[in-house]
């Protein structure tokens, strides 16, 4: 292989090794968040189910903004 090559492998396993963090952070961050808020008001679980689905869409959202700067720097 090239060091191009090299390089170019580097790059696209830091930018997987990034999405996912980048998606997996807020969902577990909203469960956290949510176990904790439900066992303190003494809720049956509505806090963890909105906390998660809140940190889905932020994954989301982080996701399409870290691939999207990714290519808009290829070109």
């Amino acid at each position: 292989m090239k060091n191009r090559d090299y390089k170019d492998t580097i790059q696209n396993l830091a930018l997987i090794s990034q999405v996912g963090l980048s998606a997996i952070t807020p969902i577990l961050l909203g469960v956290g968040l949510g176990r904790f808020m439900d066992k303190r008001l003494g809720k049956n679980g509505i806090f963890s189910i909105i906390l998660i689905i809140l940190g889905a869409i932020a994954g989301l959202y982080n996701m399409i903004r870290v691939t999207s700067n990714q290519f808009k720097n290829k070109k």
